[in-house]
C-alpha cells in the first residue's frame, strides 16, 4: 500500500497543469452570442464559455438517453398502499461552441477591443446539474418542479455525462410531461470556474460566533443546505450585523464585494455534499418529518422566479414613467447618505466610509442599468429568472471557524464564479430510451444494476485515475452464484453515458426480498498499474454510486497588502504538504509583492475523510534576507500569510 500511495501521489503531481487558467471574473464581454472573459496580467487574451447546450447523439442520430422507471411491491409490515420506485436518467448533454459562433465572435471582439484575441475555452472546475419540469396545481397554475438533483463532470468533446435519481414522485411528473406534445423537461447547469477578481476598495469583517448562531446553519449541521439558502442566510446575517462590508469607492463595487465575501465565507465553512456536491437518496427526499431537498430547490426556485418577475415588472414601470417625467438622477432622489434593499428597509452590517454611499448589489445593478437604458445600451434592465443558483448543495464542515474574520479586498483575490445556463429539451423520438420495470412483475424477473461515477470528469482520467472495474455477485437460493463485471475508463464513459448496467436472474429465489440483495467492490486502477481494491460490500439498492477513494481539497492564500507593504517584505513562497498513508505531496506557489496578487489557491489530494495538512511559509524581504514560519499543522480551508 506504501508503494501505491507513493506511486499514486508522484504521478498525480507530475499530471496536474503547472499553470491553471487565470482570467478576471469580474470583466466579461459579450462577443456574439459567447461570453469571453479576459486573461489576468494580460487583457487581450480571452477565454470563451462553453454554455450552448444540446443532447449528445449516437451514430445512428438516436440520442444519447435513457429513462428507467421502475416499481417494487413490498409485503409485509412495510406494505403500504403504493409500492415503492423512482426513476434514473442518464444522459450525455454536449457543451458546445460552433465554428460558426466562435468567428462571429472574434469579429465582435475585435470591434471591443482591436488587439483582442480567443485563445481557447474556459475549463471548469466542476458543476452541478438540476432536472426541472412543470406541472399544474389544483388552481390550474403552472408552477415548477425540481425532480432530481446531480453532479454535471466535464468530458473530453465539452460534453456532460448526467446521472440523476429521480423520486418516485419525480418518475411520475417526468413520465407524464414526455406523454405530452412538448415535453417540459429542462437541464439547469450551474458550473464553477475559477480565476481572479480585481482589487476592490472594500473590507469584510465577520463575526463567526454569531454567524453559526443562525437557525439555517444550526439546521445545516444535520442535513445538506442549498446554495440558495446559504446566499439568503447571508443576506439576513448582513441585515443582523454579523457580516459587515466596508465599502471606499464606488457603488458598483458593493456588489463586487457582496459577492466576494459569500464565496469566502461559504469556501471557509461548507464542503461539497460527500465531497462531490451529489446528495444521496434519503437526502434529495427527506426523513421522517425533515423536508426534502428537492422540495426546498423547488421552492427556492419558485420564490427567486416570484421575485425575479416582480423586480422586472417594477423596473419595467419606472422605465414607462421615466419616458413621460423628466429624468432624474436616482442618486439625488434617494438622498446622499440612503442605504436600504430593495424592500426599503435600512440595511445595518454595510458600513461606507464618510462620503461615500453603500448600496446592496441589487441596487447597484439597478442604477447601472437604468444608466445603460438612458445610453442606449443594456437590455432594458430586465433580470434573469431565476436570478441565483438552486441546485448545488454543501454540508458543514467539522472544523468550525471562531472569532472575528477581516479580508483585504484591495488586491487580486482567487475566487470562484458559477454561471448557470438553461436548456429545454424538447420532443424526445426514441421510443427505446423510455423502459418501465415492475421488479415483481414475473415477466420481469431480472433485476437490473446500475453504477455510475459520482463526480468524476476528464480531468481526474488525465491526472490520476486509469479506470475502475466494478464486479458484482449474486448468492441465489440454490447456491448458485451470479457473478457481472463492468469496467469504466475515459474510453467508455462518454460512449456510455456513464450508464453502465449489469443484470442477474431469477433462479428459484422464493424469498422475493432476498432475491433484491447482492454484493459488489471496486477495484481503482491508478496510474504505475497500482490498484485499490474495496470489501466485498451488500446492497439492495438499484443503483451503485461509485466515488474515488481521494477526493481533491482547495486551500486559499490571503496576504492583507498593508501588513505585507509594512513588512517590507518582497515576496512569499508557500508549501503545503498533505499526506496520502505515509507519503506526502507538496505543493507550492509564490506571491509577488509588485504584483498585487497576493491571493491564490492550491489544490491538494487527501483521503476523504482526512483534512490535516501541514504548510510552511517563507517571507523574502526587501534588505535580502528570509524569515521562515517552519512547518506548521492546520485543517482550515484558509491560511494567511501575512503574520510574520
Amino acid at each position: 500500500m506504501k508503494k501505491i500511495l507513493y506511486i499514486l501521489t508522484t504521478c498525480f503531481v507530475l499530471h496536474i497543469p503547472l499553470r491553471a487558467q487565470q482570467i478576471l471574473l469580474d470583466k466579461p464581454v459579450k462577443a456574439g452570442e459567447i461570453t469571453v472573459f479576459p486573461e489576468v496580467g494580460n487583457e487581450n487574451n480571452f477565454y470563451y464559455l462553453a454554455d450552448k447546450l444540446r443532447l449528445a447523439t449516437h451514430p445512428d442520430g438516436k440520442p444519447q438517453m435513457s429513462f428507467l422507471r421502475y416499481v417494487e411491491n413490498v409485503t409485509g409490515e412495510a406494505a403500504t398502499d403504493e409500492a415503492l420506485g423512482g426513476g434514473i436518467v442518464h444522459a450525455v448533454v454536449e457543451l458546445s461552441v460552433t465554428p460558426e459562433q466562435l468567428n462571429e465572435a472574434r469579429q465582435q471582439l475585435r470591434r471591443i477591443k482591436p488587439n483582442g484575441t480567443i485563445v481557447g475555452p474556459i475549463v471548469y472546475r466542476g458543476g452541478t446539474i438540476a432536472l426541472i419540469t412543470s406541472f399544474n396545481k389544483e388552481n390550474g397554475e403552472l408552477t415548477k418542479q425540481v425532480i432530481g438533483l446531480g453532479k454535471a463532470p466535464i468530458l473530453d468533446g465539452q460534453k456532460a455525462a448526467v446521472s440523476i435519481q429521480l423520486t418516485k414522485k419525480g418518475a411520475l411528473l417526468l413520465w407524464e410531461s414526455f406523454k405530452t406534445a412538448t415535453p417540459d423537461l429542462s437541464f439547469s447547469f450551474e458550473m464553477e470556474m475559477s480565476g481572479f477578481r480585481s482589487p476592490i476598495r472594500a473590507k469584510i469583517e465577520a463575526n463567526f460566533d454569531q454567524v453559526y448562531e443562525h437557525k439555517n446553519f444550526q439546521a445545516a449541521v444535520a442535513a445538506p443546505i442549498l446554495a440558495a439558502e446559504i446566499k439568503m442566510t447571508f443576506d439576513e446575517l448582513i441585515k443582523q450585523g454579523a457580516i459587515k462590508i466596508t465599502q471606499v469607492g464606488s457603488d458598483a463595487d458593493m456588489e463586487k464585494a457582496v459577492e466576494a465575501a459569500y464565496t469566502k465565507l461559504t469556501n471557509m465553512m461548507f464542503d461539497p455534499t460527500g465531497g462531490t456536491g451529489t446528495p444521496n437518496l434519503s437526502q434529495l427526499t427527506g426523513q421522517g418529518q425533515q423536508t426534502s431537498l428537492l422540495d426546498r430547490a423547488t421552492t427556492m426556485l419558485n420564490k427567486a422566479r416570484t421575485e425575479a418577475q416582480a423586480e422586472n415588472q417594477r423596473r419595467e414601470r419606472e422605465a414607462r414613467a421615466e419616458a413621460t417625467s423628466p429624468r432624474r438622477t436616482p442618486a439625488a432622489d434617494r438622498g446622499p447618505t440612503a442605504s436600504a434593499d430593495t424592500t426599503g428597509r435600512s440595511t445595518p452590517g454595510i458600513h461606507p466610509s464618510e462620503g461615500v454611499r453603500a448600496i446592496p448589489s441589487s441596487e447597484a445593478s439597478r442604477l447601472e442599468e437604468e444608466q445603460d437604458r438612458r445610453n442606449g445600451s443594456g437590455n432594458q434592465g430586465q433580470v434573469d429568472v431565476p436570478s441565483f443558483a438552486i441546485a448545488a448543495s454543501f454540508e458543514m464542515r467539522r472544523v468550525r471557524q471562531q472569532g472575528i474574520f477581516t479580508i483585504d479586498l484591495n488586491k487580486y483575490n482567487a475566487d470562484q464564479l458559477v454561471v448557470r445556463f438553461d436548456e429545454n429539451v424538447g420532443t424526445i423520438n426514441c421510443a427505446e430510451c423510455f423502459q418501465q420495470i415492475n421488479l415483481d412483475d414475473p415477466l420481469y424477473k431480472q433485476r437490473f444494476i446500475t453504477a455510475y461515477l459520482d463526480g468524476a470528469n476528464a480531468t481526474d482520467f488525465a491526472s490520476y485515475i486509469n479506470g475502475v472495474t466494478v464486479s458484482m455477485r449474486k448468492k441465489h437460493a440454490t447456491g448458485d452464484v451470479t457473478t457481472r463485471e463492468v469496467r469504466i475508463d475515459r474510453s467508455n464513459f462518454t460512449k456510455e453515458a456513464n450508464n453502465f448496467k449489469m443484470v442477474y436472474g431469477w433462479k428459484n429465489d422464493n424469498d422475493r426480498s432476498k432475491w433484491l440483495d447482492y454484493e459488489y467492490k471496486t477495484d481503482w486502477f491508478f496510474f504505475g498499474g497500482n490498484t485499490v481494491t474495496s470489501d466485498w460490500q451488500p446492497s439492495d439498492a438499484t443503483d451503485i454510486k461509485l466515488s474515488a477513494p481521494f477526493v481533491r481539497r482547495i486551500i486559499d492564500v490571503e496576504a492583507d497588502p498593508g501588513l505585507i507593504t509594512q513588512a517590507n517584505v518582497r515576496a512569499i513562497d508557500i508549501k503545503i504538504y498533505s499526506t496520502l498513508g505515509e507519503n506526502q505531496q507538496v505543493k507550492e506557489m509564490r506571491m509577488v509583492t509588485r504584483s498585487n496578487q497576493l491571493s491564490g489557491q492550491l489544490e491538494i489530494m487527501q483521503p476523504r475523510n482526512v483534512m490535516d495538512y501541514e504548510y510552511e511559509f517563507t517571507w523574502h524581504l526587501n534588505d535580502g534576507t528570509t524569515r521562515t514560519s517552519g512547518r506548521k499543522s492546520s485543517n482550515t480551508k484558509s491560511l494567511f500569510v501575512d503574520t510574520i
